[in-house]
């Protein structure tokens, strides 16, 4: 039998999570084989350069371009940032969540000129500070939680954005989500990074997470793959995509779920802005029920007020990596 490839974007933060994916299935010394090379597929995300994202995670912006190949047979499996996976799965594919999970955490990257510490529970930003923040749900937080600053698109890979921060091309600040940063190494010594609770500032379902996309009915590498999934990782990902899923989130809808055992940390933009709620899950019961739960915890956000926000702590310092 000849080797299986793996497909991945082409950027470093997609190979990397690919080469580490690869690095596994292989360790796991079993049939069918894996070929060490990555198979670079390019993708609308990576071509299409407009400033903000509204509807791209629905409309399969980054991934796509991965799945015909899949389904073409052009590759065997994709490794997917979780948030950027819809949540309808193409008919002839299979979604597995796999490895424990990075941290799910957004990360705030200050140029020091711009940093400015505050006790009034906002984030230390001087007024008027550019943000480039790439998401609508980032620019909703920053409403409520930097209203002093000022958020502005910002759109390329990692390593562009930090770049793109130290040269002071067009931000003073970005957020980014801290896995990716993590994984990456990247030297930010230059900087003062806030991290940001997940508690308060609630990151995209998925965040953090990795999902091998694999074709339906390939029971050798579906076994593989289902080796690498962490039980605990897994679950928290499917309650935050059904909660995506119920309200037809994405990019379009400024919204933010975030879950740790029976817990989940709600947030979504409305009228009165940023609106938040904590609520504790039930067991995944059967879709009806389950719908049902979702839309009154999502109905039950409400505005977070001064004195809470005071009394909480939204972000803490990290040392520069």
């Amino acid at each position: 039998m000849s080797a299986l490839h793996i497909g991945s974007r082409g950027s470093d933060l997609a190979l990397w999570q690919s080469r580490t994916v690869l690095a596994a299935l292989r360790g796991l010394g079993a049939a069918p084989a894996w070929d060490s090379e990555i198979t670079v597929v390019t993708t609308r995300g990576d071509v299409d350069q407009s400033l903000y994202l509204a509807g791209g995670v629905e409309k399969g912006f980054f991934t796509k371009e991965l799945e015909f190949a899949l389904l073409e047979r052009r590759i065997d499996l994709v490794v997917h940032s979780l948030k950027d996976l819809p949540t309808a799965t193409p008919a002839g594919l299979r979604n597995i969540t796999i490895l424990p999970r990075a941290s799910a955490a957004d990360w705030l990257l200050i140029r020091r000129e711009f940093n400015a510490p505050r006790n009034d529970g906002l984030l230390p930003l001087a007024a008027g500070a550019r943000v480039g923040a790439s998401s609508l749900r980032r620019g909703a937080l920053l409403g409520r939680f930097a209203p002093q600053a000022r958020s502005v698109p910002l759109r390329g890979n990692v390593p562009t954005r930090v770049r793109k921060l130290a040269e002071s091309d067009g931000v003073d600040a970005i957020i980014l989500a801290g896995a990716g940063l993590s994984r990456l190494g990247l030297d930010l010594s230059a900087f003062v990074v806030i991290e940001l609770s997940p508690e308060w500032w609630v990151p995209a379902p998925g965040q953090g997470a990795l999902a091998a996309q694999c074709r339906a009915g390939e029971t050798g590498i579906e076994s593989q793959v289902r080796r690498l999934t962490d039980p605990a990782g897994a679950d928290a990902a499917r309650w935050e995509r059904e909660f995506l899923r119920v309200i037809e989130g994405g990019c379009s809808t400024p919204f933010g779920c975030h879950v740790v055992g029976s817990r989940a940390w709600l947030g979504i933009a409305g009228e009165g802005g940023w609106l938040a709620s904590q609520v504790e899950l039930p067991s995944f019961q059967e879709d009806t029920h389950r719908d049902e739960f979702i839309r009154g915890a999502v109905a039950g956000c409400k505005p977070i007020d001064a004195q809470s926000l005071v009394a909480g702590t939204v972000g803490r310092a990290l040392f520069a990596r």
